[in-house]
């Protein structure tokens, strides 16, 4: 006779209060202690709801409707308190401050263990294993407040580390981690793994787990579609992975899955866009807060000089901190620079004048949607369009939720919609702040096809980003920044593609030794 499941789904279905449809249905579900689990499908098929029953999230914080049972340790988790819950499951949400209670990273590492009483020296050994096994040690004692969005999502996992519990659920975590950043979070999982605590993932990006997982579990439509073992899984070639609208489980298929694609450059002559001489430091000025990012860190920038003109795509690249968030928002008019100049069709324009001339899609859409529709959205600032408006919608698949409130929408489909209000606005240059964060294979792609068009009516397009098959398919050129500086720019295509892997992961030849492990 087997052993009871560490944590089972046992018929669950579950609807939203005030939502129609139910989120997931009849779903059954195994998990084994010590097993690596990796929870995948496209966005919206149910896998956070999923997670919402793992860690009592459902029905504690969220309500609706619960029929079946979710257990963990043979418990039902309605007959468990939160604080139970928390002490079994540790979660890691792709939103890292929807988790930080403290204002500096040693704190709010050591805050799970201090509120669950445990004596002073068993916690500081707790932090500092944490902040050993992610590999950030040199964020200790750091405000939040002035971490990169990758840096948060580290802190955020070393919090959950220090706990210790059996069950861990990461939800999205390497959504804001750069290429290194994701190495030491393989790194920990596998760690994880070999201790037999029991992993749960749930992933878009896929190539940094094939080495980890024990089971692969595909949810669509709120069901659990298929289930592979390891060695199943890994044999799915890139395309039947593409009809599941799953990402690619190996950097070197996806490397040669994605075609080669013509440059996008206009036949005009000349320099559009120009940054010259640019330098900027937040220096001992007051830390502040601005829309779009959280209270700066100290920060410097340059000088730097670049250019480009209509019609190339440009990813800028770069370790989390090394300043290409900064760079978007100086070069958008949100900061000022120290001296050097931003000229635009030959002219210089003033801060003042970038932040009405240049578009910045942030990476946080909240900051950016301020209708009570979707389709308002679109109208606000004077865009007003209409057949406009309903092939941007329709082309990132939002046309259908048109009438829905902004504040409805999920994390993925608040992305879009600040893309597709892009696509209206009809800007010479647009800065795109990773744009694909947490998205699925086929939005992933409707946002690529997005930028291009705008690429081929001759305008410029900057994308800051870590996701290297986005990268692949849309860009023509590559920006990489490193403390503050361009350290190399090329021009992006068939015989560059490993270039690219390169820079995004420092080590050269690791990122194809662990893809194909």
């Amino acid at each position: 006779m087997s052993a009871p499941a560490h944590v089972a789904l046992d018929k669950v279905t579950f609807q939203y209060a005030g939502k129609d449809g139910d989120a997931i249905r009849s779903v059954d579900l195994d998990i084994h202690e010590g097993e690596f689990v990796l929870l995948t499908g496209r966005s919206g098929c149910g896998k956070t709801t999923v997670a919402r029953l793992i860690n009592g999230l459902i029905p504690h914080f969220y309500a609706g409707e619960l029929e079946g049972a979710a257990r963990v340790g043979g418990t039902d988790t309605r007959d468990l308190g939160i604080g139970d819950i928390g002490r079994l499951v540790g979660s890691v949400f792709q939103d890292p401050r929807s988790q930080f209670f403290m204002t500096d990273t040693t704190s709010e590492v050591a805050f799970g263990c201090v509120n669950a009483g445990l004596p002073r020296a068993e916690v500081l050994e707790r932090v500092e294993d944490a902040f050993r096994r992610m590999g950030i040690q040199h964020l200790r004692g750091k405000s939040v407040f002035g971490l990169s969005s990758g840096e948060m999502q580290m802190v955020a996992i070393a919090s959950c580390y220090a706990m210790g519990p059996s069950v861990y659920v990461f939800d999205e975590p390497s959504a804001n981690l750069d290429m290194e950043a994701v190495e030491a979070l393989r790194k920990a999982l596998s760690e994880l793994k070999r201790e037999g605590k029991t992993v749960i993932v749930l992933e878009h990006r896929l190539f940094y787990l094939s080495s980890l997982i024990d089971r692969m579990v595909v949810i669509e439509d709120g069901a659990v579609s298929r289930v592979y073992d390891a060695a199943s899984a890994l044999s799915l070639d890139d395309t039947t992975l593409a009809h599941m609208g799953l990402r690619s489980l190996q950097l070197k298929s996806a490397l040669s899955a994605i075609p080669d694609h013509e440059p996008l450059l206009s036949k005009h002559e000349g320099t559009a866009f120009e940054a010259k001489g640019l330098t900027f430091s937040y220096g001992s000025r007051r830390p502040t807060r601005s829309a779009g990012s959280t209270p700066h860190r100290s920060c410097t920038l340059g000088p730097l000089s670049f250019s480009a003109q209509p019609g190339e795509v440009i990813g800028i690249i770069g370790e989390n901190g090394a300043g290409k968030t900064t760079l978007s928002r100086l070069c958008c008019g949100l900061e000022k620079e120290n001296q050097g100049t931003v000229s635009v069709a030959g002219k210089p324009v003033s801060p003042k004048e970038r932040l009405g001339g240049i578009r910045l899609i942030m990476q946080d859409p909240d900051y950016q949607l301020f209708s009570d529709s979707v389709l308002g959205e679109l109208s606000v600032g004077g865009r007003r369009d209409a057949d406009a408006c309903k092939r941007a919608l329709k082309g990132l698949g939002l046309w259908d939720m048109r009438g829905a409130h902004p504040a409805t929408l999920s994390r993925g489909q608040k992305q879009r919609l600040t893309i597709a209000c892009a696509l209206v606005d009809e800007s010479a240059v647009y800065f795109f702040d990773e744009p694909t964060s947490g998205l699925d294979r086929e939005n992933m792609e409707k946002v690529a096809s997005a930028i291009k068009s705008l690429a081929r009516s001759e305008s410029i397009v900057f994308t800051v980003s870590h996701d290297f098959e986005f990268l692949l398919s849309t860009c023509n050129r590559i920006l990489h920044l490193r403390d503050g500086l361009i350290v190399d720019d090329f021009a992006l295509d068939g015989s560059t593609r490993e270039r690219l892997l390169r820079s995004l992961w420092k080590g050269g030849a690791q990122w194809s030794t662990h893809a194909d492990t």
